[in-house]
């Protein structure tokens, strides 16, 4: 169901025609049928996780409009259908590890090997005449990409200038370095699962800092007015500012923080707006920010929109009696039991995906929208 529309060249599928698609076809409940496949890693936002499949927040569940894509874990099990792609995607991660042990170290300056889609295009000719990969027309490049941001440690490594044009360059990773020499598909993934899975769980709780939201909120607002010449975040109340950098000891202060959280969030006003609206202020920034950026940028930012949005809910979900049952799926939905362990963990580990998804939204914002 996942793989058929991206081999017609019609890109990922989003999550509804998958769930309606399986339940008219098998009368298969695609949820049920997603929570049973393998995957390896751990399921929280501050932890890397690889299965058959990939989407935005993995470890929940996926919303109807949430593209569901496979992962080379996931695309090995098609059999020969997959031969020609996953045989591209093998020659050029190659390509990507020959370029970066060919990297000449400078002692003044952070250097980075990139590869660009011809010399990748150069390469897949070469192998597709001795039956290795695919031959690379614009379709099968453009399926390599897609399938290349979907692996870990190579997310985000794109950039592609023009969406309509298949011309682009991929960053090169250091940690490539542990692909050398890599034989075949199974071989990439037996190295990928040793990198994702450790040998042991981790012990170690999400850790934040007391002023890691006041520092994101800052910098995204200096990057935002950069950019736009007006400050994204207008009218903010010291008082809730200050809230956010002291420790979390019971619910009654883990609800005081959520009501900071929010009105911090609900202080963001898209340019042009000298007031942020009285609702939906995450909304209009969203709806006016994403058609600003290229894809990936966009699907990124919209993410973190998405994340935001969620943390919202949680508070919701905790301070009104009479919603109080929504909580425990709200909890859910970013990772958290409820009640959580402990106060404390349960506002640390908002924070830290607060603070990610300020952090993605500024580095989207500062590397891809145009200043005036």
């Amino acid at each position: 169901m996942i793989f058929e529309p991206f081999d017609q060249d019609r890109g990922w599928p989003v999550w509804q025609y998958v769930d309606l698609t399986l339940d008219a076809k098998f009368g298969l409940d695609a949820a049920a049928v997603l929570e049973s496949l393998p995957a390896v890693g751990y399921h929280s936002p501050m932890s890397m996780s690889y299965g058959l499949t990939w989407q935005e927040d993995s470890h929940m569940q996926p919303q109807p409009g949430t593209h569901v894509a496979l992962t080379v874990a996931g695309l090995r099990y098609l059999g020969s259908a997959t031969e020609p792609l996953l045989g591209s995607f093998l020659v050029t991660v190659r390509h990507m590890v020959d370029a970066q042990s060919k990297l000449t170290p400078d002692p003044r300056q952070v250097v980075e090997a990139t590869v660009s889609s011809g010399s990748i295009m150069e390469e897949l000719t070469t192998w597709s005449i001795k039956g290795v990969s695919g031959p690379p027309v614009e379709a099968m490049m453009r399926k390599v990409r897609r399938v290349l941001g979907h692996e870990p440690y190579l997310y985000n490594m794109v950039h592609q200038p023009k969406a309509d044009i298949e011309d682009w360059t991929a960053r090169v990773p250091a940690i490539l370095r542990s692909y050398r020499g890599i034989e075949s598909v199974d071989d990439y993934l037996d190295r990928l699962i040793a990198l994702v899975a450790p040998p042991e769980p981790p012990f170690a709780p999400p850790s934040s800092g007391p002023l890691d939201i006041p520092y994101a909120v800052g910098y995204l607002d200096a990057v935002w007015k950069s950019r736009t010449n007006s400050h994204l975040f207008v009218n903010l109340d010291p008082a809730s500012v200050a809230r956010l950098t002291l420790t979390c000891e019971d619910e009654e202060e883990f609800n005081s923080f959520m009501s900071a959280l929010a009105d911090v969030l609900g202080q963001m006003a898209k340019p042009g707006t000298a007031d942020p609206p009285q609702r939906g202020a995450l909304e209009q920034v969203r709806d006016w920010l994403v058609p600003q950026l290229d894809a990936d940028a966009g699907d990124r930012v919209a993410t973190a929109f998405g994340r935001l949005l969620r943390l919202r809910h949680i508070r919701v979900g905790t301070q009104h009696a009479d919603a109080r049952h929504k909580a425990v799926g709200a909890f859910r939905e970013i990772g958290l039991p409820f009640p959580p362990p402990s106060w404390d963990y349960a506002w640390t580990h908002i924070a830290v995906m607060a603070r990610g998804a300020l952090d993605a939204l500024r580095e989207e914002v500062h590397g891809g929208l145009r200043q005036p």
